[in-house]
């Protein structure tokens, strides 16, 4: 590990004696010394640097289930990497610890250390993920080129708050992403997460899908603030319009961070959300509620039990070369 010169940041423009980042739908314009919301993007002397380049502060080796992707090499080890910062300030946030506490370590972290501690560990990927992998872009960018070269898969963890052109950038290295919808709802974005609005992670996720990377959606269901049924009907057709292929995670939710006031999801919540989710998208998928049958892979065909799973762990796994060995439907996804 080793100190070095501040890396610049890329996707700037110069507005007067300000700069505009342009990473992110933020569009944080800074003069001297200002840094952006995320906190790890700043305006020094006239160019706008990473702050967070090589200051990892979390690396695990995780099923690749856990982000989750169940469609994208099921049963795969992924080496996790995380720096500080975000652009959403989320008060439900279960990573709050790292996404808002932006405590930078003073040694750097080459990529081609990580490349190096992921093969050593038996990974067959790496993942960028636990805070947002947006804000250090530059350092993901970095370290998936490399791991690519070196054979290695890449998988993008998000909320969804990219602009189309670092997509572009992203696409070329990195194979599939999960991305959090949060809610169906501006209102929501604005003023529970401190963004923007709902549609730049609509446009997020339409330009990866056209970029040709595998996506699965995350949506974490929050009783009282994003469950309504309209709504949630809103988002599956929105999805469905795009892909019925696209996999959605519907996600328990337990108090955490400033959000201490609400009860977990109930199993009836999230279980008439399925419902919902099931009448038009082809794989639907319940988390954090271990044990129940949700978490497992179907046939969206004849519905045949394809992958047990539990928790995060894969008990079973029927597919052959990717298809149902009942009724020989292809089953979407990066299956083997």
């Amino acid at each position: 590990m080793v100190e070095k010169q501040m890396k610049k940041a890329m996707f700037q423009k110069k507005m007067d004696d300000r700069l505009v980042c342009q990473l992110c739908p933020h569009s944080c314009v800074l003069a001297d010394g200002e840094t952006g919301k995320c906190k790890v993007r700043k305006n020094i002397a006239g160019e706008l640097k990473s702050l967070s380049w090589g200051k990892l502060v979390a690396t695990h080796i995780d099923p690749i289930e856990k982000k989750p992707l169940f469609h994208f090499h099921p049963g795969s080890a992924v080496y996790s990497i995380a720096t500080p910062g975000c652009n959403l300030s989320c008060s439900f946030c279960q990573n709050w610890s790292l996404s808002q506490d932006i405590s930078l370590p003073e040694d750097e972290v080459e990529p081609k250390h990580i490349v190096e501690m992921a093969i050593k560990s038996g990974a067959a990927g790496l993942a960028y993920t636990y805070s947002e992998p947006t804000v250090f872009y530059e350092y993901a960018l970095d370290t998936a080129r490399l791991a690519k070269k070196a054979g290695l898969f890449n998988v993008w963890i998000s909320n969804g708050m990219i602009n189309p052109k670092p997509i572009k950038r992203l696409a070329k290295v990195i194979d599939a992403t999960n991305i959090d919808i949060k809610a169906f709802s501006d209102r929501f974005y604005k003023r529970v997460c401190g963004g923007t609005g709902l549609e730049p992670i609509l446009s997020s996720i339409k330009e990866f899908h056209k970029q040709g990377v595998w996506i699965e959606l995350t949506n974490l269901l929050i009783p009282g603030l994003n469950d309504a049924s309209s709504e949630l009907e809103s988002m599956v057709a929105w999805i469905a319009e795009l892909d019925t292929n696209i996999p959605l995670h519907i996600s328990r939710f337990h108090p955490d961070n400033k959000m201490i006031d609400r009860p977990a999801t109930s199993n009836t919540a999230l279980e008439t959300a399925y419902r919902i989710a099931k009448a038009k998208l082809n794989y639907v998928y319940i988390g954090n509620l271990p044990g129940h049958q949700a978490e497992s892979t179907f046939c969206p065909s004849c519905e045949s039990l394809l992958i047990g799973r539990r928790g995060f762990a894969m008990i079973s796994n029927k597919l052959k070369n990717g298809r149902c060995p009942q009724c020989d439907t292809a089953i979407a996804g990066t299956m083997s």
